[in-house]
């Protein structure tokens, strides 16, 4: 399990470098093609790995409901009033990387059984654990990282 969270710290550290390396008035753009932006997948992979790992183990995820509102499934920055704080989902991007980890290693995911209803994912995958949220959450972080990377040459 090691490894998986080294993959997933990396992937984040990655998210938060692009973001770095962007200006910040870029964040907010919306590449041709596509329907959200950098700090959008920033957050997004918040919200899923919260959802997908501590709400489906019953635990209490570290995000508010106006973050998740945010940055859920089917949002897209279009739907927000004022965008959200980038040193907020910034900060929340490697501080649940961390605190995942830190509760992953503390047992806190072990004295849950198997999800009560399995999570459905993209691609037909069902989630039956933390275990396997943890696998499909490092693809899908990496998938959006990937499309960060191709937006971040969009809008330079």
């Amino acid at each position: 399990m090691r490894y998986l969270f080294e993959i997933h710290y990396r992937t984040r550290q990655n998210m938060a470098q692009l973001l770095n390396d962007v200006p910040e008035e870029h964040w907010l753009r919306i590449p041709p093609g596509h329907r959200n932006n950098l700090l959008w997948n920033a957050g997004h992979v918040v919200v899923i790995q919260q959802m997908i790992c501590y709400q489906a183990a019953r635990l209490p995820m570290y995000i508010d409901p106006a973050f998740i509102q945010a940055f859920r499934k089917g949002s897209a920055p279009a739907d927000w009033v004022t965008p959200p704080d980038r040193g907020q989902v910034l900060e929340t991007l490697l501080q649940t990387a961390e605190k995942f980890k830190a509760d992953y290693q503390a047992g806190r995911f072990e004295q849950f059984p198997p999800f009560a209803t399995p999570y459905k994912m993209p691609f037909g995958i069902l989630v039956r654990n933390v275990k396997e949220a943890i696998r499909f959450n490092n693809t899908h972080e990496a998938m959006h990282l990937g499309i960060m990377s191709l937006m971040k040459k969009c809008i330079a």
